[in-house]
Formats: C-alpha cells, sequence, structure tokens
C-alpha cells in the first residue's frame, strides 16, 4: 500500500505520461473529485475519461507537490501543489498553484477537494 506521499506523486507521474488509466487506478471506483468551479466527478471511470481526453489535448504536462501534511494513518493528507501544461489548440502554457485536501481508503484516493489559482 502506497503512502499519501507516493500516491500524489505516482499521480503526477501518471498524469506528465498521459496515463490516464494508471493515474485514475490510484482512486477507489467510488472517488469523487472536485476542482470548483471547473471540475466536478465521480467515480474513477469519470476520473479516467476526463483525464484521457486532456492528455489528448495538452503536452508538457507536469504535477509536483512542494508541501505535504498527512494524518500518521495515512487516512487524510493536505497538498500544496503546482500543475502546468501546454495547450495543443493554442499554444498557450498554463500554470496553477493549488491546494488540495485528500482523504484515502485501503491506500487509493477517495475524495478529492482541490482549489487553485492561474499564476501564469
Amino acid at each position: 500500500m502506497l503512502t499519501p506521499a507516493e500516491t500524489l506523486r505516482a499521480f503526477g507521474e501518471r498524469l506528465a505520461s498521459g496515463d490516464a488509466d494508471g493515474a485514475a487506478s490510484l482512486f477507489t471506483e467510488d472517488a469523487t473529485y472536485a476542482e470548483p468551479p471547473a471540475h466536478t466527478f465521480s467515480g474513477r471511470a469519470a476520473l479516467r475519461d476526463f483525464i484521457a481526453d486532456f492528455a489528448a489535448r495538452h503536452h508538457d504536462v507536469s504535477f509536483a507537490v512542494s508541501r505535504l501534511l498527512a494524518r500518521p494513518d495515512g487516512q487524510e493528507a493536505a497538498a500544496l501543489w503546482r500543475w502546468a501544461y501546454t495547450s495543443d489548440s493554442d499554444g498557450q502554457r498554463r500554470v496553477f498553484e493549488g491546494a488540495c485536501f485528500v482523504a484515502f481508503r485501503d491506500g487509493q484516493i477517495a475524495s478529492w477537494q482541490g482549489y487553485s489559482a492561474l499564476v501564469v
């Protein structure tokens, strides 16, 4: 079973490589993912579809956690992160910084509540 830090690192690596199946596999089947006001998903399949669509339209993707605070039992964590990508449609580089609150169940992400702002 992965630790919260390992799970978020793997999530970032899989996003960067466009591995939608691999990224989605880090979530429970009934996971919820919210990044208001832009995105809210319920279920691993919906998240996988979103990541696959995103990967098909963007390149030079990175997701890096700069700080992580996790409960000793690994069931909850809060993270500060930086997410960046280049859009294929307009060539624009976009960089977001944000925070997320993550709940884990059996080593997988059960819920993700994120907040971010465009910085570049």
